[in-house]
């Protein structure tokens, strides 16, 4: 996307921002905040490179704990790491999916707008959900890691595709469940225990 599509989406997006909230449109209008947020955040990054310190960052990290231990981890310059295997090296990029980024984004946008907490809470939980994804970014390069220095550059597409993504999306769902789900319904459990009170 360029400087100025994003730029025209940006403005169509405070615009319909404008409008929904006059009209009162609730769930509509948390909807096309959040997600109009997350969009934003995720084409400015492509556009910026975004992804490549975020991965330089992770892979930095993953490198830094596995020499703590003794482990045979190095990082290449733009976020590559390289990984011994059964015969010999891989060199693993980490790119805008494994980077976290596009979570991180859609997280945010729903955590920022969601109007069941203070703003204080939301920026709070905001802080510490963006945390937790990039930790469980890290558990899933962590697999990667293992799979392909066990069992060679082969698995890449198995470990990457399927295992490294189950791992993931599984700390996600957990993420979101704990971060959004729970609550909510806490909150709507309290609601209906106060009206039955009232209604008795």
């Amino acid at each position: 996307m360029s400087p100025l599509a994003l730029s025209l989406f940006a403005g169509v997006y405070l615009a319909g921002l404008l409008i929904l909230r006059k009209a009162r449109k609730g769930l509509i209008g948390y909807l096309w905040a959040s997600f109009g947020f997350a969009a934003i955040v995720i084409f400015a990054g492509q556009l910026g490179s975004w992804n490549e310190p975020l991965g330089t960052l992770q892979v930095w990290f993953l490198v830094f704990v596995s020499q703590l231990f003794g482990g045979p981890l190095q990082m290449v310059p733009g976020g590559g790491l390289v990984v011994p295997d059964p015969t010999g090296w891989s060199i693993l990029q980490v790119g805008i999916e494994c980077s976290a980024l596009i979570e991180m984004s859609i997280f945010a946008g729903l955590m920022l707008f969601y109007p069941r907490f203070p703003a204080s809470e939301r920026l709070g939980r905001m802080a510490v959900g963006i945390a937790a994804t990039v930790a469980i970014n890290l558990v899933r390069l962590a697999v990667i890691v293992v799979m392909v220095s066990t069992f060679g550059k082969p698995i890449v597409p198995w470990a990457h595709a399927i295992v490294g993504r189950l791992v993931f999306f599984a700390g996600i769902l957990y993420l979101y469940w704990r971060m959004l789900t729970l609550p909510t319904l806490t909150l709507i459990r309290r609601e209906l225990e106060v009206t039955r009170r009232t209604e008795l």
